[in-house]
């Protein structure tokens, strides 16, 4: 008898030529072998998708044939020359180690990096691929403490899904699916994604922040992208934004 089993812990965050092995819809499978050459399944060492995400926006996600997330990629170009959007590196344990924005090609907006237990140590500011500002661990530190230092006040609200923690458990258990390609491999374990609670409630901006392996991590993602809205956080009696991290496990 398969089991399913969902852990949950939330908390807030301050804060090119491929041989083509597979299609559908806006999405390319390709395989590789250990020097990155296209290679049939059974010599696979990795495996790569291509997601037309609009058309300006073509994004990779590079993985180990059957193990963690090595890297997510996007380009202006389906041929990968302009990085334009979303990269992000993770360790050999599927543990994201850093993420952030480009545009045009360079550098731009906000760059994170992180210890293996998700936290951030480092954070930088780009403008063009000019770096404008860096954070280090301890003036992070120190702000996270000034913010804590604050607390709430009367009528503030962290965002929760509609009603309470028990309803959200509910909802990824009986909405999970298993996927085939981890069953088949036997493989399992926990994937973590973090997502915006946006100030009407909706789930955005979702990341895999602990990667397992492919078919697991899309499974986790479509779970936390088809949730009903929330009920948003709010401040001084304002909606706002909010941020989470789901752990979601999955043994059979």
């Amino acid at each position: 008898m398969k089991k399913i089993t969902i852990l949950l812990s939330i908390f807030f965050i301050y804060t090119t030529v491929f041989a083509q092995k597979g299609k559908s819809g806006n999405i390319s499978y390709y395989v590789f072998d250990a020097a990155w050459k296209p290679c049939n399944t059974d010599d696979a060492v990795y495996f790569a998708i291509l997601e037309k995400l609009n058309d300006t926006a073509w994004q990779w996600k590079n993985y180990l044939f059957s193990g963690p997330l090595l890297s997510v990629e996007t380009y202006k170009d389906e041929d990968g020359t302009i990085p334009h959007g979303y990269f992000a590196w993770f360790d050999s344990n599927g543990n994201i180690d850093s993420s952030g924005e480009t545009f045009g090609g360079r550098k731009h907006g906000s760059w994170y990096y992180f210890t293996d237990s998700l936290s951030v140590w480092q954070t930088e500011k780009y403008e063009n691929g000019i770096l404008s500002e860096r954070k280090d661990s301890i003036l992070l530190r120190n702000e996270k403490r000034s913010n804590d230092s604050i607390g709430y006040l009367p009528g503030d609200k962290e965002a929760v899904f509609k009603g309470g923690t028990n309803a959200w458990i509910k909802y990824l258990q009986n909405n999970i699916k298993i996927p085939g390609r981890a069953e088949k491999m036997g493989k399992s374990g926990t994937v973590k994604i973090f997502f915006m609670v946006d100030s009407d409630g909706s789930l955005k901006d979702l990341r895999l922040y602990k990667s397992v392996e492919y078919s697991l991590d899309e499974e986790a993602l479509r779970l936390i992208r088809k949730s009903p809205k929330w009920e948003p956080a709010r401040q001084m009696d304002k909606p706002v934004k909010a941020y989470r991290i789901q752990p979601i496990t999955i043994v059979f």
